[in-house]
């Protein structure tokens, strides 16, 4: 089935944490953090107001998600704040779509400078980051030094419309 991507709504934080549980921690946990990031109500360090999400979906259900916001952090203009992909759906290019679409939300914003917190045992997370253009910051942060690379390196395109959303 094919993956279409939107913006993420307030619905779909049950499915998002669902998929963010998985690996990290549990539902209650993730529905609470990502619904408050989404309004604004929780911020990671230096974050700024814009912020936004988007959900890969094939049919009703959601494949995978990303999250990113601007901030001062590291020098940095944005910074990627989530990204997770169903396990059926792996391999299969949604990351790739995520992160494009991510990647052009940035440009939109015209956040260059772009970060990511990555556990550096997270190798698989790593390869899709490098895969895009980012590079080693310190042991566990990567940078991409122009979120255009984002959207050009990794997958098939980009959502044409990822530059007009913003939350």
């Amino acid at each position: 089935m094919a993956v279409r991507l939107r913006l993420a709504e307030e619905s779909d934080v049950p499915s998002m944490a669902a998929i963010r549980a998985l690996e990290w921690g549990t539902e209650a946990f993730w529905k609470d953090r990502i619904s408050r990031y989404l309004r604004g109500q929780h911020s990671p360090r230096q974050a700024l107001a814009a912020r936004t999400a988007f959900v890969a979906t094939d049919g009703s259900h959601v494949a995978g998600f990303v999250a990113g916001h601007k901030t001062r952090r590291f020098g940095c203009d944005g910074e990627l704040q989530w990204i997770n992909v169903v396990k059926e759906r792996r391999g299969q290019g949604v990351a790739d779509l995520l992160m494009t679409t991510m990647g052009a939300w940035f440009a939109a914003q015209h956040a260059r400078r772009i970060c990511v917190n990555v556990d550096p045992s997270n190798v698989t997370a790593r390869r899709l980051y490098a895969r895009h253009g980012a590079q080693i910051l310190n042991e566990h942060w990567m940078t991409w030094e122009d979120a255009r690379v984002m959207r050009t390196s990794g997958g098939p395109g980009h959502f044409r419309n990822a530059g007009r959303a913003s939350r």
